[in-house]
C-alpha cells in the first residue's frame, strides 16, 4: 500500500500509465464454465420418489393382502363391522405402503449415488490416463463410454448381490446397458449445448471439417 494511506481515507495509490495502459488493454475474465457432472441432488431425488412410488405400491398391495389373510377366519357380519374392517385394512395398507416405500426409495437412492461416484471415478482414472501418455483430448472424457462402464459394473455387483443366475445376469447386464447408453447420450448432448462437448465430438468435427479451429465450431 501506498504510504501515509490508510483504509479509511479518501486517498488511492496512484497509478503509472504503464499499468493503466495494461489494464486497459487486458481482456476480460471469462466466467468459469460450468462442470459436466451430473446434478447429484437432483438424481438422488428423482430415485428416491420413483422408489417411493414403486415401494409404496408393492408395499400398499402386500399390506392390504396380508390383512384380509389374517382376518378371514373373523369377518365381520354386519354393516358397521364391514365398514370398520374396510377402515382398518386401508389403515393398515397405508401404512404398510409408507413402510415399504422409504424402505424402496431409500435402496434406489443408495444405488443411484453409487452409480454417481463410479461414473465419477471412470472419468478421472480415465482423464488421468490420457493426460500421462500426453493426449491432449484428457479433459474431455466426461461421456456415454464412463456411464455405460458404471451403468454395467453396478449391474454386475447387483446380479453377485442377488445371487442371480447366468441368464438373469445376462438380461440384467443388457438393460443396464441400454439405459446406461441412454442416459449417458442426453448427458453428452446437455454438456455439447453448454459448450463442453466430449472429446469424441470434437474428433468428430476435426474429421468432418479438416483444418478448421474446433472451438469455433457450434
Amino acid at each position: 500500500m501506498w504510504p501515509f494511506t490508510s483504509t479509511g481515507s479518501g486517498f488511492s495509490e496512484p497509478k503509472s500509465p504503464q499499468l493503466e495502459y495494461l489494464t486497459s488493454q487486458a481482456p476480460p475474465l471469462q466466467p468459469r464454465q460450468k462442470s459436466s457432472i451430473p446434478p447429484a441432488p437432483e438424481v438422488m431425488a428423482t430415485s428416491f420418489v420413483c422408489g417411493f412410488a414403486l415401494g409404496s405400491s408393492q408395499g400398499g398391495t402386500k399390506a392390504a393382502f396380508r390383512y384380509r389373510a389374517e382376518n378371514a377366519h373373523r369377518l365381520p357380519q354386519t354393516q358397521t363391522g364391514w365398514y370398520l374392517y374396510q377402515k382398518s385394512k386401508n389403515y393398515h395398507a397405508m401404512l404398510g405402503g409408507l413402510k415399504e416405500g422409504c424402505r424402496f426409495g431409500t435402496i434406489c437412492t443408495g444405488w443411484a449415488t453409487l452409480f454417481m461416484v463410479t461414473e465419477e471415478m471412470v472419468d478421472l482414472s480415465r482423464s488421468r490416463l490420457l493426460a500421462r501418455r500426453g493426449d491432449d483430448v484428457a479433459s474431455g472424457q466426461r461421456d456415454a463410454a464412463s456411464t455405460v462402464i458404471a451403468g454395467t459394473s453396478l449391474a454386475g455387483i447387483y446380479s453377485w448381490k442377488r445371487g442371480l443366475d447366468h441368464f438373469a445376469t445376462v438380461r440384467t447386464a443388457k438393460t443396464a446397458f441400454k439405459f446406461s447408453l441412454m442416459y449417458g447420450v442426453v448427458q453428452d448432448l446437455f454438456a455439447t449445448s453448454r459448450g463442453e462437448p466430449p472429446a469424441y465430438v470434437n474428433w468428430l468435427k476435426r474429421k468432418i471439417y479438416p483444418g478448421t479451429d474446433v472451438a469455433n465450431l457450434g
